[in-house]
């Protein structure tokens, strides 16, 4: 879309706002979010200010730090930045369920974004919580339920339980630790689930100080691991639960910048959870994402989010049984044999192929890098590491 015309009438910074609405904007169970960010449960969302500052920042909808009918306390200290990765051991919300009700609740659902109650953790206390929350000012909720990661069981009864009382959408939060979470899946959706938040950090982690051998700052020692190190698991679970399982999901787990944000549409998500960036960045990073994002879209030639949405899943090979989806090396591969190809215009002869070649197969007489095809297994090393992409494999250069 040609924005030029509304530059006479509209600001720099109206103008940017005008294409973030026209470019961002998403559905998701019945609303309209003004972007597909979403603040997911955690520290970031724990009260109406800290919500009332992401909304300042533009984010699309929030869901509540987990609500109990008992508050928790934290552990002190409970958070850790490492290396491209987080560590956190803090518990659900700290404020009493009074102050959600009274307080808390009511003043969210005068902000204009829809608000999802996060509500745990066994089907008992989700049921005499749900009706409460939603009359409080909640627009969907998000069941946090304690469960053994290969027994949906209590799902189930807490999906059945909460639908009995509440007529809003329903969405479940779940684990990657699971066996199979494409049959974990399947059975939330039978039980009612409206929509699945995935994946929830991963647990545990441990990082060591090498000085002193003792673990990172964190009063148990070791935490829940997400951020940067666990975004390649959340996208591989939100594919095959978008091909799989065909329920709206918010992709949540890495996603720190646009590009993350983008590979998680790319992957099937409707929506794109934040919560560890949020937290290493603050909440003006929203902003941020939001802009970045607008011009990806733009980049790749899509004029809203949904263009985008699923790009991936049409080049992964999905199999229809349970058995190979669930462990793949019981798969036959009969796919087409691969060499690769140096292509010296590009190459800048920086040896990173050379050196990590595991099957010897390039050579280098003089100034230029050979791939010798009868050594080559096509095992895409070289492609996937050179820093300039001149390495490809032969035929599919064009792809």
């Amino acid at each position: 879309m040609n924005y030029e015309y509304m530059l006479p009438h509209l600001g720099e910074r109206a103008l940017l706002e005008r294409m973030v609405d026209v470019v961002l904007t998403t559905k998701f169970l019945g609303f309209e979010l003004r972007s597909p960010l979403v603040a997911a449960s955690g520290p970031p969302t724990r009260d109406l200010d800290s919500i009332g500052q992401l909304v300042d920042a533009g984010i699309g909808a929030a869901i509540t730090k987990t609500i109990l009918l008992e508050p928790s306390t934290n552990p002190r200290p409970c958070m850790f930045r490492g290396e491209r990765l987080f560590l956190n051991t803090e518990r659900c919300s700290t404020l009493p369920l009074s102050t959600w009700i009274d307080e808390q609740l009511p003043g969210l659902a005068k902000l204009p974004i829809p608000i999802i109650a996060s509500i745990g953790m066994t089907p008992e206390d989700v049921e005499a919580l749900a009706k409460p929350v939603v009359d409080a000012g909640a627009d969907m909720l998000e069941l946090s339920i304690f469960t053994s990661y290969d027994d949906p069981s209590p799902m189930l009864e807490a999906i059945q339980r909460v639908k009995s009382t509440v007529s809003v959408p329903i969405l479940v939060k779940l684990s990657c630790n699971v066996h199979d979470p494409v049959e974990f899946a399947r059975r939330l959706k039978g039980a009612g689930a409206d929509a699945i938040s995935a994946i929830d950090a991963l647990k545990a982690g441990l990082v060591v100080d090498p000085r002193t051998g003792r673990p990172a700052v964190l009063e148990q020692g070791f935490g829940r691991v997400s951020g940067e190190a666990i975004k390649s698991i959340a996208l591989y679970h939100v594919a095959q639960l978008a091909h799989y399982v065909d329920l709206p999901i918010v992709g949540t787990g890495g996603v720190m910048t646009a590009t993350d944000a983008l590979e998680m549409l790319y992957c099937g998500a409707q929506a794109v959870g934040l919560c560890t960036s949020l937290i290493v960045e603050g909440p003006a990073h929203v902003r941020k994402i939001n802009d970045e994002l607008e011009k990806l879209l733009l980049e790749v030639g899509a004029s809203s989010v949904a263009d985008v949405r699923g790009r991936t899943l049409s080049f992964i090979d999905f199999t229809e049984d349970a058995d190979e989806r669930r462990e793949y090396e019981k798969r036959v591969w009969e796919g087409t044999t691969r060499t690769a190809k140096i292509s010296p215009e590009v190459c800048k002869r920086c040896d990173r192929c050379f050196q990590v070649c595991p099957y010897h197969a390039i050579e280098r007489p003089g100034e230029a890098y050979n791939i010798v095809s009868d050594r080559c297994q096509g095992c895409g090393l070289c492609v996937s590491i050179c820093p300039v992409s001149a390495i490809a494999f032969v035929g599919e250069e064009e792809e």
